[in-house]
């Protein structure tokens, strides 16, 4: 019931902002003709509600509709939030006797130019490198570099072109390990058969292996589903389950917490030897379970599932929310990652936050 108040609060609140922008859309164009009032009305409105029936026919959407509806859908929740913003600044502005002409216009053409920079900015990602010594007195992997991805959301939102640029990008790196932590997909897997992108993630190399866990989003496109996919992939999916490299490092991956039968840390923990380097791979970077990681003197940890909010001033409330939301900590003896996501969901737009790969250097 409290889901169901919450969700109808959300609904409620877009459907009311999106009203008031409309309002003040008709105001500035109330000398427009009235077929271009109706015609720009209609547009609108298409615009705002067009995100309800695309993610209720996410499995059923043609692929190349698919790509620009889900583009459509989701790009106007950033264009709209900022619209708002701008809007809103503007008569904030007017109290203080602040008058600027044309004031929904002017807002429209700022959100406008920042959704291309926050496109820009999301088209580039950012690779990030980092140099870790691992603590164990008698263990160095001398020369041993991974790369650490999270969140590439394939499917209409991330199409095969751009998966092809992001494995070109992790190859380019040369890799002796791969870590990707969750949502590699999207919402639907049907995409991602439509364009084969198996064959793009067979491309990707790394002589000691290439691990992967769950996300969210694996089990919103259905985690059966999800897996039979990635079975087709040169990716290894761990679910509770712990592999041993071939350097001795022991490498626990962890089934997202939207599987309420998970291990618990210390379950999964119990079968690795603390004499060994143990790393751990979650998606989801909450409190208690990075607590638990420091206390059991895990070596190193990555995490994804943030985004660190994707768009200001969201990653204020990422930050807020978790203990780590982005970037490298160490804590004693433990070192941590939670990554920022080298896709997206939703909006196609990074402001003021990176799409990013990380490198790291032991």
């Amino acid at each position: 019931m409290k889901f169901i108040v919450i969700f109808l609060l959300i609904i409620l609140t877009y459907l009311g902002i999106n009203g008031w922008l409309f309002h003040a859309l008709l105001r500035a164009t109330q000398h427009w003709p009235p077929v271009a009032r109706i015609t720009l009305s209609v547009a609108y409105w298409s615009l705002a509600l067009l995100l309800f029936p695309v993610q209720m026919l996410r499995d059923k959407l043609p692929i190349d509709a698919g790509h620009l509806l889900y583009w459509l859908s989701n790009g106007w929740l950033v264009f709209f939030f900022y619209l708002a913003l701008s809007y809103l600044a503007t008569i904030l502005l007017r109290l203080f006797g602040l008058r600027i002409p044309h004031a929904f216009a002017c807002s429209v053409g700022f959100t406008l130019l920042l959704l291309v920079y926050g496109f820009i900015r999301f088209s580039r990602p950012v690779v990030r490198h980092i140099n870790l010594s691992l603590s164990q007195p008698t263990f160095h992997p001398t020369g041993m570099r991974i790369v650490a991805v999270s969140d590439v959301h394939l499917g209409y939102g991330v199409d095969r072109a751009r998966l092809r640029r992001y494995v070109d990008l992790i190859n380019r790196q040369r890799p002796d390990l791969i870590l990707i932590a969750g949502d590699l997909i999207d919402m639907s897997v049907v995409p991602l058969w439509t364009e084969k992108m198996q064959d793009e993630l067979n491309r990707l190399q790394a002589p000691m292996g290439i691990y992967m866990v769950p996300g969210n989003h694996e089990y919103i496109s259905g985690i059966d589903r999800s897996v039979k996919f990635i079975e087709q992939t040169r990716i290894t999916l761990l679910r509770d389950s712990i592999v041993r490299l071939p350097n001795g490092i022991q490498l626990a991956g962890r089934d997202d917490r939207s599987n309420p039968q998970r291990k618990s840390l210390e379950q999964l923990l119990a079968q690795t030897d603390a004499a060994l380097p143990r790393f751990v791979m979650d998606h989801q970077p909450v409190n208690e379970t990075v607590d638990q990681l420091i206390d059991a003197r895990i070596d190193f940890a990555f995490f994804g599932h943030t985004h660190h909010g994707q768009i200001w001033p969201m990653n204020r409330i990422t930050d807020t929310i978790y203990r780590q939301s982005y970037g490298y900590h160490t804590y004693n003896h433990t070192h941590v990652y939670v990554s920022s996501g080298l896709g997206l969901w939703g909006p196609p737009f990074r402001i003021g936050t990176v799409s990013e790969l990380v490198v790291i250097d032991f």
